[in-house]
C-alpha cells in the first residue's frame, strides 16, 4: 500500500442533498437585489408630493425581501461543510 494515497473519499458537490454555498449566495444576492429594486420610487419634492413612497410593496415588501436575502446568505456562510 502507498503511504501517500489517502482513502478518504469525497462527496460529489452536486448531490442533491447538500448545500451548494455559492449557488445560495448567488440566490441570495438576487434577492437582496431585487428588494433593492422594489424599494425605487421618485421621492417627493418642494412642489408636488408622491403618495407612492408610502405604498405596501415600498414599506413591507422590499425590506422582507432584503431581509430574507440577508438571512440566506449568514444560513449559508454558517452552514457546516458537507465534506
Amino acid at each position: 500500500m502507498n503511504p501517500t494515497s489517502n482513502n478518504i473519499k469525497k462527496t460529489d458537490a452536486r448531490f442533491p442533498g447538500k448545500l451548494n454555498r455559492r449557488r445560495v449566495i448567488v440566490a441570495s444576492c438576487a434577492v437582496i437585489l431585487a428588494g433593492y429594486l422594489l424599494m425605487l420610487v421618485s421621492g417627493s419634492t418642494e412642489h408636488s408630493f408622491n403618495p407612492e413612497i408610502f405604498s405596501f410593496r415600498v414599506i413591507v415588501v422590499a425590506p422582507m425581501l432584503c431581509l430574507v436575502g440577508y438571512l440566506m446568505i449568514i444560513v449559508a456562510i454558517l452552514y457546516p461543510n458537507s465534506e
